[in-house]
């Protein structure tokens, strides 16, 4: 009986031990060195961008500080809230009714109420997502 052997010989003529694994190893060093070489050159590319310019527009900056200038001018936060006044966060741009649930997380010492929503509109907030009015 006889098995059939596939064998490989090197240069020499002596047999070749592990061909495919000198293939694979082959092929996995030139796949290896293509990533490192991508990579490489991603690296590089990054410093190239344009950076970014941040311009002020004096005209804005003083609108800004009229109303946060009229947002200190509203008086100190009381503990009751009437039905037609929003509450608004010092750390958000949005406001809340009284009744929304929004409105019960702030924490006294950041809410700032306004009497309407048209004043508070004014002053640049927006309403908040999650809260209508009843």
């Amino acid at each position: 009986m006889n098995i059939a052997e596939t064998v490989s010989y090197d240069k020499d003529g002596h047999i070749e031990r592990f061909p495919l694994f000198r293939k694979l190893f082959l092929s996995l060093v030139i796949i290896l060195v293509a990533l490192l070489s991508f990579g490489i050159g991603q690296l590089s590319v990054t410093g190239d961008r344009e950076p970014i310019k941040i311009e002020y527009d004096q005209s804005l900056t003083e609108q800004t500080a009229t109303v946060v200038n009229a947002v200190q001018a509203v008086p100190a936060p009381r503990n009751s809230i009437q039905q037609s006044e929003v509450v608004v966060s010092k750390n958000s741009t949005k406001y809340h009714y009284s009744h929304c649930s929004g409105a019960k997380q702030i924490k006294e010492e950041n809410k700032i109420i306004f009497a309407t929503p048209t004043a508070a509109e004014a002053a640049g907030y927006t309403l908040a997502a999650n809260c209508k009015p009843k």
